[in-house]
């Protein structure tokens, strides 16, 4: 029983730790010196696909520039990091009440089935018809 537990123990960590780690948004590292412009161009299409193209798109807004940086998600204030960190706390106390209510459980179908409270020769509700209900 102590080894499931302590199994059980390391699983809860470990998702715990996944969690966090996934919350955290990734930084990249900035590498020395210029970076090169990668443009990325479409493959060529047969012919055929191209005569059945409609007309070229419009060309892009003069104010527009194209971005070669990646785009890395986070939180744009500290109001949506701490939201987030406040649902992980909610979600995983959550989870720690339902177990916990859960051993609870298990305790008492344990100590139940010790004390052979459902056996017929020796359980004081012999003879009687109805299952037991909790808090009998």
């Amino acid at each position: 029983m102590r080894g499931i537990r302590i199994l059980f123990f390391v699983a809860m960590a470990s998702l715990v730790l996944s969690s966090l780690a996934a919350a955290r948004p990734a930084v990249p590292q900035a590498a020395p010196g210029p970076q090169a412009k990668v443009e990325v161009k479409p493959e060529a299409a047969p012919p055929a696909a191209q005569k059945a193209k409609p007309a070229a798109k419009p060309a892009a807004k003069k104010g527009e520039e194209k971005r070669t940086e990646p785009v890395v998600p986070a939180y744009s204030d500290i109001r949506q990091r701490s939201a987030v960190i406040v649902f992980y706390f909610w979600l995983w106390f959550s989870i720690a009440v339902l177990v916990y209510f859960l051993l609870q459980w298990v305790k008492e179908a344990d100590r139940v089935y010790k004390a052979k409270y459902y056996e017929p020769e020796e359980s004081p509700r012999k003879g009687n018809p109805m299952a037991p209900a909790l808090g009998e």
